[in-house]
Formats: structure tokens, sequence, C-alpha cells
């Protein structure tokens, strides 16, 4: 092909060559007619779509084979309808196109600012943050063809930061208004479109079909993505909200688990009392609306201290983090007459049990 190039051309067709490894069954074995055990792309493209099995071979660790899986084709697919369902998402809470006051605003946020960026709000700075950190971790490693790396670090930071917690805490300033300027509402929705956009952006050379129909669906697009500029690199970043959200995760965390622990039903809010230094009670204390909706918390009764309540003696308490703990009183987390009610009939049967046993063990015939 070089020669021919060379020939036909006067030019080298191209500068790279690219070797992966080879595709292997689910058993780690060569495909072939004998073993019947040929994977047909056209198949796999019918049942799993182009961009999940174009995403599942681009995986593979450079230098290795790839065992090509029912699993992995099946969590890809189930990736691919996490990001279509995250771009619902975004598109049905942005304004109308025609309100142009309210995209004035939106359009404002200017995220290659380091002044925009430190001062947005801490689940705002925290997610485009970690957005300008993967496109330099990402561009770095398209540079040096780690493509499996970058589809890693992309599938990881879109769902297990964008969608399961960013997403998820906007739902809390959509719908809201700020006194005397910019609505909370339009800063959620610009770092909501900002990221969604960049995000398709670095997926777009794994999954070209489902990123290119987002995008040309998100407003204000005049050129299609297959043809839009690749993300900055160094752009700001505060590792400091970073940390300090990463701080605000782990109460959720903790709260969620306790939760789980003593079976409270997910529709009950608690009440919660958060133990912190004066420094970690004011950023936690600012997203107190988030820290309730994440946590399924009674807001009214979500109190902020640096001391011990007065109830710590009759509540869970929790470790979140060097310095960050937390309160939950035990009247909200357990139905106490029905817990003595079980642990009632619980030692009955054991007691019943442990007769049995001390009756065999005097029995003569033992």
């Amino acid at each position: 092909m070089v020669m021919m190039g060379i020939e036909f051309t006067g030019t080298v067709p191209f500068s790279y060559v690219y070797l992966h490894g080879l595709i292997r069954d689910s058993q780690g074995r060569k495909m072939s007619k004998t073993l019947g055990n040929v994977i047909d792309p056209l198949d796999t493209i019918k049942e799993f779509g182009t961009d999940a099995l174009r995403f599942t071979l681009a995986l593979g660790t450079a230098g290795q084979d790839l065992n090509l899986s029912t699993e992995r084709l099946t969590s890809n697919k189930a990736f691919t309808n996490k990001l279509w369902n995250a771009g619902k998402f975004i598109l049905q809470n942005l304004p109308n196109e025609n309100d142009t006051s309210a995209w004035e605003e939106i359009l404002s946020y200017k995220f290659d600012s380091e002044v925009t960026v430190v001062n947005l709000p801490l689940p705002e700075c925290w997610v485009v943050s970690k957005l300008h950190l993967l496109i330099d971790s990402a561009s770095a490693s398209y540079d040096k063809f780690y493509f499996g790396e970058v589809g890693r670090e992309t599938y990881d930071f879109f769902w297990a930061d964008f969608a399961d917690w960013y997403i998820e805490a906007s739902k809390e300033r959509l719908y809201q208004s700020g006194a005397g300027g910019k609505s909370v509402a339009s800063v959620a929705q610009a770092v909501l479109l900002y990221t969604f956009e960049n995000i398709l952006k670095v997926l777009h050379p794994f999954m070209p079909f489902v990123t290119e129909e987002l995008w040309q669906a998100l407003p204000y697009r005049k050129h299609a993505l297959i043809v839009s500029p690749w993300p900055e690199t160094q752009l700001p970043r505060n590792t400091c909200s970073v940390k300090k959200f990463e701080n605000f995760q782990a109460l959720v965390r903790a709260i969620r688990n306790a939760r789980a622990e003593y079976s409270v039903e997910p529709a009950k809010r608690i009440s919660a009392s958060v133990v912190a230094n004066n420094e970690v009670i004011e950023y936690i204390a600012e997203e107190r609306e988030v820290l309730a909706l994440l946590s399924r918390l009674d807001l009214q009764n979500l109190h902020f201290t640096n001391s011990f309540p007065g109830n710590a003696d009759q509540s869970v308490h929790l470790v979140a983090g060097e310095g960050l703990e937390a309160y939950l009183p035990l009247a909200d987390m357990v139905d106490i007459s029905a817990e003595v009610d079980r642990l009632s009939k619980r030692l009955s049967k054991m007691q019943k049990e442990y007769d049995g046993l001390i009756a065999k063990l005097n029995s003569p015939q033992g």
C-alpha cells in the first residue's frame, strides 16, 4: 500500500500504522469455523448496535488480545442508552430557542475563564474541573494511541461523575431562581450543556452515530460534530473544589449506606446533624438543598454544628471523613415498636432452639 501510494500519488498515504491484538471469543479462543465460535459483526450490530460494538472493540488494551463477550457488549449497550437518556434529560430542561433572554444567560458563562470556573457553585465547579482534567488526559492518550484508556476514563467520568452525581444534583437547581442576578437554573443549564457537548466530542471517535445524533439535537449547532473543533486543553480547574466535593460525596455515601443498613424506606425523609469545623460546614451548608435531595434528608431538620448534638447518644454516628461526621436520630431510622416486636420474636425463637439443644444434651440417650 505504501509503495502504491508513492507510485500513484507521489506521497506516503499515511504516517502511522496501528496494530491491535486479536479479537477472540469470550473464552479467549481464536475464532475459527472449526470451533464454530465466529462472531458475525452484522448480527452483533443488530442486537447491540454499531456504537456499542465499536466502543467494546476500542476499549482493548494495546498489545493484548481482546475477549469479545456478550457481557461486555451488553454493558456498552447500556452505556449507549445512558448517554441517550442523559441527552434527553438535558434537552428537556433547556429553554426554548426562542427564549433569547434565557439563552443569553446560559451562553454568558465562559468556562475557559478561570474567574468563571472558580466562582461557580461547588457541584458545578467540581464537574467542570473534572471535565477539564478529562480533556487533558484524553488528548494526551489520543496522541499516544492509548484508545482504551480514553474510552475507560470517559466512561467513568460520564457515568460515575456526570450522570450519577451532577445530573442528580442539578435537578435541585433547575427550577429555582436567584434574587437579583442570574437564575440558579441557568447555571445548571449552562454546565449541563457545556459538559455534555464536550463528552460527545471526546466520545465521537468511538461512538460516531449516537454522538452525532445527540449533537445535532442540541440548540445552536452550526456544524456537524465530526467537523467541530476538538476541546482545548489546559482549561482552568479548581482542585480545591474537587477535594471539597469529594468530602461532600463521602457524606452522602455514608448517609445512604446507613439508610440501607437500617432499611429506611427510600421515600422517607430523615433528620440529620452534620458536625465539622467551620470551614467544612461553610461549603457543605451552602449546598444543603443538594445534600437533602441526594441523601433524602428533611431539609427543615438538617442542622450544621461544630460540636456534638444533644441527642448524640440516641443517634446513628457516621464518620464520612477526617473532621466530617453526621448524626442520624434513631427515631427516624427505626420504627422502635416494630423493631422491639421483631427482636422479641427473634429472641423467643432462639430461646426455643436453645432449650431444645439443652434438652438433647441432658438426654440419657445423648
